[in-house]
């Protein structure tokens, strides 16, 4: 790590490393290539990165179901020892409307599973100098508003910089990084916004990679990049059971993954693949979730002349 703090104005309180800046040098990059599983087209107009693998799709769906079967479980005991004497009405009351709240709430995060679109893409686009951003106005409130937006920011106000979002206070189990684009003013570091581009990895080589492999495009176009074929769209129940645990899936796309883990990868996949009767449900609720959660388009008003689209609510 270079820097020791940030060189933004109004820091990222979990801020791990400054990345190089958009305009700087890149002879040192060439070889910088981006996921498979992070490419969803590229051409010499623009190029579109799918946020897929860090919206960890399902748990509200697991979350919900177990809060109802255990609900469910201890209603008998709960009503027959409300009802019995000496209760009062007022804790009948109370106890039922607890009960009622929390089965709601649990019907609630199975809902909005359901509801969070399938990727929330980023589009770098070189001929217009913009990025467009699709984000969600994510809420655990049930009484919140929640809407799809279209954000245009201009490719001279973006920087980046990688953040941590584990381990935090030098505790280095579990760490986990992300790459947050930052929106300043034109001409400045005032930062207007921060923008998660990928998270949830434990090294941060590959997202400095991405934000090369990003910078490049944007300087000089697909030609002289390294080759990457994009990540297969199709939806299927075999690739959803295997969502959160990959090494062990045992199509092609597994082998071409385990062809891909590092000492680290292994390492960590050992110490978590006794889970596999906890990551086996979650990938079927992801599936679930992912076959009712509407599909990610890009509005029309993209081209030719790029303006600041509507909001879809």
């Amino acid at each position: 790590m270079g820097n020791t703090t940030s060189r933004f104005d109004i820091p990222n309180p979990f801020w791990y490393e400054d990345l190089p800046a958009r305009s700087a040098s890149l002879e040192e990059s060439r070889d910088a290539a981006i996921q498979e599983e992070d490419l969803l087209s590229i051409n010499q107009d623009h190029l579109d990165i799918s946020r897929m693998s860090s919206l960890l799709r399902g748990g509200f769906i697991f979350l919900g179901l177990l809060s109802l079967a255990i609900l469910g479980w201890f209603a008998p005991f709960i009503f027959s020892t409300i009802f019995s004497p000496p209760s009062s009405a007022a804790l009948i009351v109370i106890v039922a409307t607890m009960y009622v709240a929390q089965v709601g709430y649990s019907l609630f995060m199975i809902w909005l599973d359901c509801h969070i679109p399938r990727d929330l893409p980023v589009r770098f686009d070189r001929r217009a100098g913009k990025i467009y951003v699709q984000d969600y106005s994510l809420s655990l409130n049930p009484f919140r508003r929640r809407r799809l937006e279209f954000k245009t920011f201009d490719w001279t106000g973006v920087e980046a910089e990688l953040s941590r979002q584990a381990g935090f206070n030098g505790k280095a189990y579990m760490v986990r990084y992300a790459l947050v684009l930052v929106i300043c003013k034109p001409g400045t570091r005032e930062v207007v916004e921060r923008l998660t581009l990928k998270g949830n990895d434990i090294t941060v080589r590959g997202l400095q990679a991405m934000w090369n492999y990003i910078r490049r495009y944007m300087a000089e176009g697909a030609a002289g990049l390294p080759t990457v074929t994009p990540r297969c769209r199709a939806l299927s129940l075999r690739r959803s059971l295997f969502t959160y645990m990959p090494y062990f899936d045992p199509s092609q796309e597994g082998a071409d993954f385990r062809e891909r883990m590092g000492v680290v990868d292994w390492l960590l996949a050992l110490l978590v693949m006794g889970f596999f009767w906890v990551w086996l449900p979650l990938g079927l609720c992801h599936y679930i979730a992912m076959r009712l959660a509407p599909e990610a388009c890009w509005p029309d008003l993209l081209s030719p002349q790029p303006t600041m689209p509507a909001v879809t609510k």
